[in-house]
């Protein structure tokens, strides 16, 4: 469960770590009061459940009423990948003398939460990595372990900082790391935390996702309910037809996978090789023919896709099934998109045989990666 900032924020604030005052907005006259509770200047923020805001225009600053509503005019009809804007964060405007980077993400090697932080915040954490690996200080953590501060105390030492500025972020830390386990979270992360001219901390955005299977453990989370208002449209679709599918940023490969589990190996096996998962997708358990069918129009339409793979193991599902599903598509829409198929299983003769009837590449008995490996080289030679 993906969180909005300003409810990110409510579980940071509930644990200590202070945030800049503010408050939501549905329409202009709430962003008025709000402002003019708080105190001009104001930032006016798109409250969206995925990243990339600020680059395409989706926070805005006001020195008075006039700009104000100009701002808010503007970003109630601002859109980010197809989401449309229907609230937003009316926030002090905090003076920025420094910005850190402070975030936890499970690492996909490990299996375990790794606490990352750096003096240089304000920028995605892969182009720190990327540009000054230097800067990034890590740490795995231990779900059994009871941390204090001195346990991160040393971490942020690896960043340069000294004294009071030091301890400042490191006690931030330690909450971040005590909000990661109460709150049952995947990813806790504050880009950027803000240092003021009087040297306070505060957390300018809050990133957070709560592992679906710990929800009930989280109380605080009753109140973050979510409605079909919060998917984009594709998902929405894909919920209407029965299938679970989860829209993702700036891919470009679309997913179609027989399992959970499946689909998870594939996106790692795509991202491994140079790709990136434009969306998830699992068929379940009962792939019918028109499941199937429904399945690769709405990866089809997908933002940036230029390939699909689809990796499937018919245990229950029947192969013929889903390939005729996906003939029906390919006969009736023509896609100029490469698909590469990767099916094994129940009547996977004939559904080899149909693949095979349209010119679909397919692997019978290879690997995931060699799939892979295929639909990046047919992408290659499209491209070229």
């Amino acid at each position: 469960m993906k969180l909005y900032e300003f409810e990110g924020k409510s579980l940071l604030r509930s644990m200590g770590i202070p945030t800049p005052r503010g408050s939501m907005a549905t329409s202009i006259e709430e962003a008025v009061d709000a402002a003019e509770a708080i105190g001009y200047p104001v930032a006016v923020k798109c409250q969206l459940l995925r990243g990339g805001r600020g680059k395409t225009g989706g926070i805005l600053f006001a020195e008075n009423k006039q700009e104000l509503c100009s701002s808010v005019a503007t970003l109630f009809h601002h859109s980010l990948s197809g989401d449309k804007v229907d609230r937003l964060l009316i926030e002090e405007r905090i003076e920025i003398a420094k910005e850190y980077y402070a975030g936890i993400t499970l690492d996909p090697h490990t299996s375990t939460p790794l606490l990352m932080v750096s003096t240089q915040g304000g920028v995605d954490i892969e182009e720190i990595a990327v540009q000054r690996p230097e800067k990034l200080a890590q740490m795995h953590l231990d779900p059994l372990k009871t941390y204090r501060l001195h346990h991160v105390v040393n971490l942020v030492l690896q960043t340069g900082l000294q004294g009071t500025e030091m301890l400042k972020l490191a006690a931030l830390l330690l909450q971040l790391v005590l909000s990661y386990f109460k709150f049952q979270a995947i990813t806790a992360e504050i880009n950027p935390v803000i240092v003021d001219s009087q040297g306070r901390l505060f957390a300018a955005d809050a990133k957070f996702e709560i592992d679906d299977s710990g929800l009930f453990r989280v109380s605080e989370a009753r109140a973050f309910e979510r409605t079909d208002e919060a998917l984009t449209d594709l998902e929405l679709e894909a919920k209407q037809h029965g299938l679970s599918y989860v829209e993702l940023s700036d891919g470009n490969i679309g997913l179609i996978a027989g399992g959970a589990g499946l689909g998870m190996a594939s996106m790692d096996m795509i991202a491994a090789h140079g790709g990136k998962p434009a969306n998830f997708l699992d068929l379940g358990g009962d792939a019918t023919r028109q499941k199937s069918a429904d399945a690769l129009r709405i990866v089809l339409k997908t933002p940036g896709v230029d390939g699909v793979f689809i990796n499937v193991f018919g245990g229950i599902n029947n192969c013929e099934q889903i390939a005729l599903g996906l003939t029906d598509v390919i006969d009736h829409v023509k896609p100029e998109k490469t698909i590469v198929v990767k099916m094994r299983g129940h009547s996977q003769e004939e559904g080899w045989a149909l693949l095979e009837s349209r010119n679909i590449p397919f692997v019978k008995f290879g690997t995931t990666e060699e799939a892979i490996v295929l639909l990046k080289g047919k992408m290659r030679t499209k491209e070229s």
